[in-house]
Order: C-alpha cells, then structure tokens, then sequence
C-alpha cells in the first residue's frame, strides 16, 4: 500500500480538509456545487452519471437527493470511501481511473474532482475518460490553479523539512489548471472552463493547523509514525506562533477551476 492509499484507507484527513475549506473560506466554497452545475448542463435527469475519485460519495447523494433519475455510480480505490457512498439511490464500486469498470459509449457524464493529482498517468486517464463517454456525453473536472494556497504549502514544507530524516520533501503537484488544460485540449478539443478564487482565513491556529497536519501523507509523512507525530506537533508550534501578540487573521489565496470537456 502506497502513501495515498494508506491516506484513503479512512477517510477523516479527506473530512477534515473538506470541512476546513467549507468553513473558512471567503467568499464561501462550494466546490461541489460549482461541480454540479456543470455536470447537470451536460446531462439530463435520466443520463448515467460517474463519479470517479467519489469520497464521501456526497455529491452523488447530494444530486440523488434533488431528483436525478438517471444512474449514479461512485468508484474509488479506497473501499472505505466505496462503502461510504454505497446506498440511497447511489451505486458504488472499487475502480481506478486508468482503467474504469464501464464499456465504451456507456457513460453520459463523467466527474473527476480533485483527483488527478494522485493519478499516475493523467494522459491516460483522460483517454479512458473519452472512452467510456456517449458521444456527446461530458467529462467535467476540478483541478486547483497553480500554486493555490502558498502560505499553507510553505509552513508544510518548512516543517517536513525540518524533521530532518534524510527524507525528500516531494514535489509539487504533477497537474494543476494551467497544465491539464493543453491536456484536455489533446484528448477531447474544445474545452469550456469556470474559475473560483477566493481565501482561507483563519482567526485562530486551531484550525489552520489541524488543515497542514491533513495534508502531511501528500509531503510524505505517513500517519501514524513517529515522524508524523514530530511533523505534526512542530505545525501546530509554528501555526501558534503565527498568532502570537495578537497577530491575524492568517490569509492565504486559493483557486480551482472547472473544465467540462465533451467527446
């Protein structure tokens, strides 16, 4: 088991980030809204929909919820999060994205969010997403912008790199919104986009900290080590003291993009 997938193997750090942004993000985050307002432009109230990378399976449920007919489908490679969104209207199944459980031309609408940064093919991946597509079916993909959340990926590293270890810090992201879009382009032409800026802001170092330490397995620091728990009391430290003598709020800009791409 890799670092990610020991990461996924639960799904608390993925709730915690989502409940992190959710709260503490100006203006206010919704990226599945903004996920399914696009999806629901390019399919109708019966078509089959999947939600690859699915989590929590809240967006499926969410859109089951508000009366879609059609089937919805969740895969994942973590069976805790297949389990999670398995039920309520919504079918769920183990699957990768490089290799998806569907025939070709089986599929109306494809979502893939904030997902293709652990993919370790993207070419790939996007190639199986045309494949499964009904012609004139929609792939709609979230990706944040290139160097979304600075701040928080400088305390990250900062404190990784301090734990010493001799372990490298890894790089950044392999795709980000500037690079998949030539990408996109490639495999289905015309690609439309929407992009949402905004902030975190936090006002006290509880929950700016408790948002690096969710991120540590992505800087390679496995949960449940010692190395974890060194990494993660020195954020907590240094989120401290970026709020000492009254110092705050703490900002940090962010962005991520839609693409909706057709076949």
């Amino acid at each position: 088991m890799n670092l990610v997938e020991h990461e996924y193997a639960d799904l608390g750090s993925l709730r915690v980030r989502r409940a992190i942004h959710g709260t503490y993000s100006e203006p206010a985050d919704d990226v599945e809204g903004g996920a399914l307002a696009a999806a629901r432009r390019s399919v109708g109230a019966r078509g089959t929909v999947v939600d690859v990378g699915c989590g929590t399976g809240d967006l499926l449920r969410r859109w089951a919820g508000e009366g879609h007919f059609g089937q919805l489908v969740g895969v994942d490679r973590s069976p805790a999060a297949v389990g999670r969104t398995r039920g309520h209207g919504v079918t769920a199944m183990l699957g990768d994205a490089c290799a998806l459980p569907f025939r070709d031309t089986s599929v109306d609408c494809l979502l893939e969010r904030h997902m293709l940064y652990h993919v370790p093919d993207v070419e790939l991946a996007l190639a199986e997403a045309r494949r499964v597509l009904r012609p004139g079916g929609a792939f709609v993909t979230v990706i944040n912008m290139m160097g979304t959340t600075p701040r928080l990926a400088r305390l990250l590293r900062d404190s990784v790199e301090a734990a010493g270890d001799g372990a490298p810090v890894p790089p950044l992201p392999r795709v980000d919104s500037e690079n998949l879009r030539p990408l996109l382009r490639g495999v289905f032409g015309e690609v439309e986009e929407s992009q949402y800026r905004g902030e975190l802001v936090f006002r006290d170092p509880e929950p700016l900290a408790a948002l690096a330490v969710s991120l540590l397995v992505f800087y390679g620091v496995e949960r449940g080590t010692a190395r974890h728990h060194r990494v993660a009391a020195d954020l907590r430290r240094a989120a401290a003291r970026a709020f000492a003598d009254g110092a705050g709020p703490w900002r940090d800009t962010k962005g991520w993009t839609v693409f909706v791409a057709r076949r």
